[in-house]
């Protein structure tokens, strides 16, 4: 069993005691373990692209991210994303050079702002990739950011 099924299967677990324990939790939430379980398990960028359906990405210059040029540590890389684009639904992160590349999907809802700080593990040196989907299409934009020290491993 892969990290991300091992955490799925504890989220599926710990979400069904919550709804068991109190119906505390909706069921959104449960349906979460399983959202885009093949992009978060693709072993290539592209294969990751293709299952979370952006390999279509355009460029542009309205998403604004934020990360070190160099991350002293791998294993805690800050990030920041902002979308300047209209009708922004959802931001996914990828770090082209880790085992899954896939790192995060952050559903945006009416009313949010379309901004989401996080740290990340790093394998290696590599680009990171933020596609938005907004209105109906999906954008990209990309930054290299260096480590030196590995985060992470398969």
């Amino acid at each position: 069993m892969t990290l991300p099924s091992r955490r799925r299967s504890v989220l599926k677990t710990l979400i069904s005691a919550a709804v068991w324990a109190g119906g505390l939790l909706p069921a959104w939430v449960a349906r979460a373990a399983e959202r885009n379980a093949p992009a978060f398990d693709a072993k290539t960028l592209d294969e990751g692209l293709a299952a979370a359906a952006v390999a279509d990405a355009v460029e542009t210059d309205l998403i604004v991210l934020k990360a070190p040029d160099i991350a002293e540590n791998s294993a805690l890389v800050h990030i920041e994303i902002e979308s300047k684009l209209p009708d922004t639904r959802s931001i996914l992160l990828f770090a082209e050079k880790n085992p899954q590349p896939f790192v995060a999907q952050f559903d945006i809802l009416p009313g949010m702002d379309p901004f989401v700080a996080v740290r990340i593990k790093m394998a290696e040196s590599a680009f990171l990739r933020v596609v938005v989907r907004a209105g109906g299409k999906s954008y990209v934009v990309r930054r290299e950011t260096k480590v030196t020290l590995g985060g992470c491993s398969g």
